[in-house]
């Protein structure tokens, strides 16, 4: 019952807000953010497949190198954070060329780092929700993935980091290691590299929200309120790291996940390390591992999908899902994966359709479906479930939305079979810069000999985003910010507005209370009240009135005897909920 009542004002709360009343983390309460770049949480080894040991000598020379790193890690934890940096263990860190001589380890480390989002420093809040956002690009660098995405600095991702930043939030964009072999004939090494590739990045994002936890009061971070935000692949790590957590029943049993070749599965935790970021052959240690939890409070994501539904059990953190219906590359439904720059297949996974259906008849999303009509984003969404639409395939022509897949917002771009099924839109809030780009690639093939062409890179982009535009990506980022923030709100139970200030919050005072007589006082000193709703235990408004004070006298003559919630709004945006008991 108190989770309900406590639903139930929150709700309140989202129905009643005026659009033009600014409120914490519902919309933009700051017109400036912070952003520390470069933020160093972690090391981990570099993903270099070539080097990896072939034979009982190699392993033990590279045993020896990790059981020596392990240590470093352990040291530099509760001694001397720098130790790992300095110049005397350059030599394990990859690309090393700039310190000579230093080549001759078989393990090669590569930094892990962040870049951190901050509302300015004039915000008063200290502790607050934080974001870890997970970049795409499909588990290789930019322009190596075939794509000009692929960066924790791409135009989307730094556009939702900092809006979400001016609402009030911390945001920590961080890399993670990648390392997929798309490229391989054989369907067993491009499926095996990719799903390491997944689970490498799930590791380094709990290395990330460890961290957080630990520096918290560095960032301002609420320990209890760290979400994920992926895109595109950052989307497929983030759905993972939130229900992959039997290792036997979810990893090792299913056929999709075992190398048909060898008869192993493609991830071994006691080479590639534990479900919970132990440490493996191929892992170093986490040092919070075990010391802190890796528990969040709910994930977001945009273009990715769900290696598996039967992942998903009840209690999970909820979850929301931004996925075009006709994305060629990420399924809507279930479907096969498939190589961007290739087509060929991959794995089959399961899209936003099927898992976050799945998510609403647990009742992981149980919150979401009590949002009321009428806010514009939500009744996109609604408007679309259970819709039947034209979709990219002779052998499926159709696709039908699920009936309540509450927390999934579908984006319906125009059919575009006509040339190939690869030309319809699975990421229409991507952008770039074509000037920006042929200097990028002109940077890269002097650097790296390679040979990249920028008119064939931006050709293959607007292949299927050919709408590109800054307009249109910020667009989408509007709708995506507007559809998801209440529903962070009901997942991770957040007050929103000026009553988060610890001084409005004790200025707040109805009087008397318990009250015998026939009238109180409603009153704050510090903010001025805006509106005042009250609700009986039912959920009932019993009074809806305007107030533009600073004090308000409540007139409670015949009312009924036991408990009422008084929801307070204020005009600089956002409301706080009294108890008060009429005796």
């Amino acid at each position: 019952m108190k989770k309900l009542l406590q639903i139930n004002m929150i709700l309140l709360g989202l129905a009643i807000a005026s659009p033009m009343n600014a409120q914490r983390y519902l919309t933009e309460i700051f017109d400036e953010y912070q952003v520390i770049q470069d933020v160093s949480f972690g090391v981990n080894v570099q993903p270099l497949f070539s080097v990896f040991p072939t034979n009982l000598a190699e392993q033990a020379v590279w045993q020896s190198e990790m059981d020596t790193l392990n240590n470093l890690i352990l040291y530099a934890a509760v001694n001397n954070p720098d130790t790992l940096t300095s110049p005397v263990y350059a030599k394990w860190f990859y690309p090393n060329g700039a310190v000579p001589g230093l080549d001759s380890t078989m393990v090669k480390i590569t930094p892990l780092t962040m870049d951190v989002y901050l509302p300015p420093a004039t915000d008063e809040v200290v502790n607050r929700p934080t974001f870890v956002y997970l970049h795409t690009g499909n588990f290789l660098p930019a322009l190596y993935n075939g794509s000009i995405t692929g960066d924790k600095r791409d135009s989307v991702g730094v556009n939702i980091c900092k809006q979400m930043a001016m609402r009030g939030y911390v945001v920590a964009a961080i890399n993670y290691r990648l390392g997929w072999n798309p490229l391989s004939t054989n369907e067993n090494t491009r499926k095996g590299t990719l799903l390491q590739a997944v689970f490498r990045s799930i590791l380094d994002a709990q290395t990330a929200v460890r961290y957080l936890k630990v520096l918290s009061p560095l960032y301002g971070v609420d320990v209890d309120k760290i979400s994920l935000f992926g895109t595109g692949s950052g989307g497929y790590t983030a759905v993972a790291y939130s229900t992959l957590d039997d290792y036997i029943t979810e990893v090792a049993s299913l056929p999709k996940f075992i190398n048909t070749d060898t008869g192993f599965p493609f991830i071994i935790e006691t080479r590639d390390g534990t479900l919970d970021g132990g440490p493996g052959f191929l892992r170093l240690i986490d040092p919070l591992q075990g010391l802190v939890s890796k528990d969040i409070c709910m994930t977001a994501n945009m273009g990715g999908a769900l290696a598996d539904s039967s992942w998903l059990n009840a209690g999970e953190p909820p979850m929301v899902t931004f996925q075009c219906v006709r994305d060629p590359y990420a399924p809507f439904d279930h479907g096969m994966v498939v190589v961007p720059t290739t087509n060929e297949n991959v794995v089959e996974v399961d899209g936003g359709n099927i898992f976050i259906q799945r998510a609403n008849n647990l009742g992981n999303n149980d919150a979401f479906a009590s949002i009321p009509d009428g806010d514009v984003y939500t009744d996109a969404a609604r408007a679309t479930y259970g819709v039947t639409y034209d979709y990219i395939y002779a052998t499926q022509p159709t696709m039908t939305v699920k009936p309540t897949p509450e927390g999934l917002y579908p984006f319906i771009k125009p059919l575009n079979g006509d040339v190939s099924v690869f030309g319809n839109q699975g990421s229409p809030w991507d952008w770039w810069d074509y000037n920006t780009l042929v200097a990028v690639v002109a940077g890269t093939n002097a650097a790296q000999g390679t040979s990249f062409d920028a008119d064939v890179l931006n050709a293959s982009g607007l292949f299927s985003n050919p709408d590109m535009s800054v307009e249109q990506g910020l667009a989408y980022i509007d709708t995506v910010q507007g559809y998801l923030h209440p529903r962070v709100v009901l997942a991770c139970n957040l007050v929103t507005g000026i009553a988060e200030n610890p001084a409005i919050q004790s200025a707040m005072d109805i009087f008397p209370n318990p009250s015998s007589y026939s009238s109180v006082t409603i009153r704050n000193e510090k903010a001025q009240m805006s509106e005042i709703v009250i609700m009986d235990t039912m959920g009932k408004v019993v009074l809806r009135t305007n107030v533009n004070a600073f004090e308000y006298r409540l007139n409670h003559e015949g009312w009924k005897s036991g408990m009422y919630f008084v929801t307070i709004l204020f005009e600089e945006g956002g409301q706080m909920t009294k108890k008060l008991v009429i005796e």
